[in-house]
């Protein structure tokens, strides 16, 4: 009897984990939701036309240098046919130009513009500014929690970069 109870229990631990970590996972998405649209409300009246996957392309091949859409697909987590309207959108208003790839004469590699840098610099001044005002409302302790988390964060987004491939 006493070993039918601890499998009991284990069981009863680990669908309650589950539901800890279902709640976790919904509560994560909720917040990083909201804090997303917020900032997104902030940029779009710096440049209303320009989408967040569009902006993050643009953030995308500042951060890679000059690359060919296929490997910006990729780094994006999208399908090529989808970042090519991504980019056909960028490059009809001129935030990113098309440069020779020097490895492969017959095709090009994608560059920030003067002018995609200058809207993504405006629009992280945006965002940062408004964050930065908000942080200011926090505790010393909270910063603290702020700072670890920042480094979780980065680590989940790179396990689900990986659990997409």
């Amino acid at each position: 009897m006493k070993g039918s109870n601890t499998l009991s229990n284990t069981r009863r631990v680990a669908k309650e984990s589950k539901g800890d970590a279902v709640e976790e996972a919904a509560g994560l998405l909720v917040a990083i939701t909201r804090l997303t649209r917020q900032l997104r409300s902030r940029s779009r009246s710096a440049n209303a036309d320009v989408t967040p996957s569009q902006t993050s392309a643009l953030a995308r091949i500042e951060q890679l240098g000059p690359l060919r859409l296929g490997l910006l697909a990729e780094a994006e987590g999208t399908s090529a046919a989808t970042m090519c309207r991504i980019i056909d959108g960028l490059e009809e208003r001129s935030l990113i130009t098309r440069v020779p790839d020097p490895e492969d004469g017959r095709a090009s590699n994608l560059q920030l513009s003067n002018e995609g840098g200058a809207l993504l610099a405006e629009l992280r001044s945006r965002s940062t500014e408004a964050l930065r005002n908000a942080l200011g409302e926090l505790s010393v302790g909270e910063h603290e929690i702020v700072a670890e988390t920042i480094s979780l964060l980065e680590r989940l987004s790179e396990v689900l970069n990986r659990a997409e491939r």
